[in-house]
């Protein structure tokens, strides 16, 4: 194989030059017939294969039609079984048809529906048609379509389709199950209804798709696939219903009022190579091996989401992202689609075996989003610049205060060589807090100590943000209160609303102040990935209140594996048995918790019918208002906290918030570990068992 050139990272992922005039979607040449890009080899004909002509007239090649043979062709090109799950009408068995006939491929095409069976399918004895003496044998044996499909012949490639797949019986599955195994091995099929006969495999000439419609959903008599069954197979879910748009455009296509697309963007085209590329080569290229291990994050986290039913909740055919097949697959696809640009074709070898298996439109956005966070930055080589180089671009005023700058550093350095100079000459002066509110704060670190008090030093070490003594409210939390959050984990923080520069302190803001500190000192990033809502208010323009406030570093006692509404309840017993266990509870508690009592019975039955409302009525609850930080509160409590004690707080948890996305959804936000710090949204009924609640209150 020719060496691919490891160095031209600025390639593009479809580089070799995209050319409308020649890279049409359907593109043929003598030997070979690619698909938005992907190629795949002719074969010699034969008499299974379908003739072109019955549907150089009557397919359409409209948009949707091009994708869904682009994800065949990827299938058919990394030789991996493919079921697609679809609509009745949206051309599945038309579609492969219509390839082989390009190709020269033969089909042996099977309908597996209730009255299927095994010798139906991989062939049976039949009375013997050319027999005319006794000693002729009175049976034959015939191949079924499978094992016809199955049998090599060096001129020839076949497909077998396997149409109504979630209508087979159960032993027909089974069956499958050693023909696929034996396929991925490229063993031998015994066939044990022909006297056990071996026939050897070859998956690069015997391609297997698996068509099907969607369990219920107005297939009635389909029923949902073992996802342990489904695991063999590369998983496409295809729409039920054609879209409006492409059912109008093909329409137009098919009457001549438009012209079939001729035509495709370079985004849409998946270039495959001629050859795959060793996986010795491939490790060399730069970023694999950092990419891998961003890979095996997002795997985690899509399985993750996927057990929580936080995607893929409304499909009827459940799925898993199986440890051991997903990896396989995308080395694969890396092997025979990476064409220069690396971060590309690692999204979409992701897309193509991730987020293909989900119907649903956000759903799929959140598997981008985690996609997104994907990427491998070429390193810059670091060069110093000298100082000719930096005075070409600095003006008089600057090159004056430098050499001003660098002899004043000579000066102090020679004085403080002498001995000369009073101890502490030379320290900046800090304009120092003195009276009432520095008696609280030393006093505060006593009971506390001082890693769990972050006043005005420490807030101003992790956001850079210098408070005047008159603007710092004082601490009202009484000497009682403080010994209380001591034995209850809290700690006790001073929350500031705008930043250095007068900006509001958002979300967005501390991620600006604090991204390039911690890459450089090697702690990761801030967020995993922002681009959901990167725009939302709670993230743009938010900030905390300027006050002092008590805050666990913990979720509080039982209240994960709750919903919001069970938390709540949970806040409230927290209340009453810890925080003010055998004192009077303040009258703004009290009310609170009255409020709740009162609204607890409706908010349960709107969260069954109207759960954008319920969401509306707990975030307006008190005792919400109360006890949960706001997002931009749990951000800056977690990363003042960090940059102070360098200890990541709700580092496996996550913590439910009083706030909402445009959505409706309630935020919760957690996991702070080197990657970045999540933050979702869901309605008020969710609950999980790394989701809880943090308690926060202010005086």
């Amino acid at each position: 194989m020719e060496k691919i050139n490891m160095k031209n990272e600025s390639a593009k992922f479809n580089a070799g030059g995209f050319d409308k005039k020649k890279d049409t979607p359907i593109a043929e040449t003598e030997n070979s017939v690619a698909y938005l890009g992907v190629e795949l080899p002719k074969g010699k004909g034969g008499e299974f294969c379908p003739k072109k002509e019955t549907y150089d007239k009557i397919y359409i090649n409209d948009d949707f039609s091009l994708e869904l043979q682009k994800k065949i062709a990827t299938a058919f090109k990394l030789n991996q079984p493919i079921l697609i799950e679809g609509g009745t009408s949206i051309g599945k068995t038309t579609t492969v048809r219509k390839m082989c006939a390009e190709l020269g491929w033969e089909v042996y095409y099977k309908n597996l529906n209730g009255t299927t069976d095994v010798e139906d399918m991989m062939g049976r004895y039949i009375p013997n048609p050319e027999r005319k003496t006794a000693n002729d044998p009175e049976y034959k044996w015939a191949d079924g379509p499978v094992t016809q499909g199955l049998r090599q012949d060096d001129e020839k490639i076949r497909v077998i389709i396997l149409d109504e797949y979630n209508s087979a019986n159960p032993n027909i599955i089974i069956r499958l199950h050693e023909v696929l195994d034996e396929l991925e091995k490229n063993g031998e099929v015994v066939l044990a209804e022909d006297a056990s006969e071996r026939v050897k495999v070859d998956r690069s000439r015997t391609k297997i798709i698996a068509l099907t419609n969607p369990p219920g959903k107005g297939f009635l008599d389909r029923q949902p696939l073992d996802p342990a069954q489904l695991r063999r197979w590369v998983y496409q879910k295809e729409v039920t219903e054609l879209p409006k748009d492409t059912f109008s455009g093909s329409v137009d296509m098919m009457f001549r009022l438009k012209p079939e697309t001729k035509e495709a963007v370079p985004e849409k085209f998946l270039t495959s190579n001629e050859t795959e590329i060793p996986i010795e080569e491939l490790r060399e290229i730069p970023g694999m091996k950092e990419l891998v291990e961003k890979y095996k994050e997002f795997h985690y986290a899509a399985k993750e989401l996927l057990k929580n039913r936080k995607i893929a909740q409304d499909q009827p055919q459940t799925f898993m992202y199986d440890d051991r097949m997903e990896p396989q697959r995308v080395l694969k696809f890396i092997q025979n689609f990476y064409r220069g640009d690396i971060n590309a074709v690692w999204k979409e070898a992701l897309k193509y075996f991730y987020v293909n298996k989900l119907e649903d439109e956000a759903d799929r956005q959140k598997l981008f989003e985690l996609i997104n966070a994907i990427e491998y930055a070429q390193p810059i080589e670091s060069k110093r610049k000298g100082i000719e180089r930096e005075s070409k671009a600095a003006t008089p005023e600057e090159l004056e205060k430098e050499k001003t700058l660098v002899e004043i550093e000579k000066i102090r350095k020679r004085i403080e060589e002498s001995g000369k100079v009073p101890e502490g000459f030379f320290e900046e002066k800090k304009e120092g807090l003195s009276g009432e509110l520095s008696e609280q704060i030393k006093n505060a670190k006593e009971i506390l100590g001082k890693q769990d008090v972050l006043g005005p030093d420490e807030i101003e070490k992790a956001f850079n943000i210098k408070l005047k003594a008159e603007d710092i409210p004082k601490i009202l939390f009484s000497k009682e209160e403080l010994e209380k959050a001591k034995e209850l984990g809290q700690f006790l923080i001073l929350r500031v609303d705008k930043a250095k520069d007068g900006t509001v302190l958002s979300m967005k803001k501390m991620q600006e102040l604090l991204s390039e500190d911690f890459e450089k000192d090697g702690h990761g990033k801030i967020f995993w990935d922002t681009d959901w809502h990167k725009e939302e208010e709670f993230f743009t323009d938010n900030s905390p209140k300027l006050s002092w406030a008590l805050t666990s570093k913990e979720i509080i006692p039982d209240s994960n594996s709750k919903n919001y509404l069970e938390q709540t309840e949970s806040i409230v017993n927290y209340l009453k048995e810890q925080v003010f266990e055998g004192k009077t509870i303040p009258k703004e508690f009290q009310e609170a918790i009255k409020e709740f009592a009162e609204q607890k019975g409706k908010i349960g039955k709107l969260m069954d019918d109207n759960w954008q409302e319920a969401t509306k009525m707990l975030e307006g609850l008190q005792i919400t208002r109360l006890t949960r930080q706001s997002p931009v509160e749990f951000m800056y409590d977690i990363l003042a906290y960090f940059k102070n004690n360098e200890e990541r707080l709700f580092k496996n948890m996550y913590s439910w918030t009083a706030g909402r996305d445009s959505g409706g959804q309630l935020v919760h936000v957690g996991s702070f570990d080197s990657d970045g710090v999540l933050v979702y949204s869901d309605r008020p009924d969710y609950s999980n068992d790394d989701l809880g609640v943090a308690f926060s209150r202010l005086r």
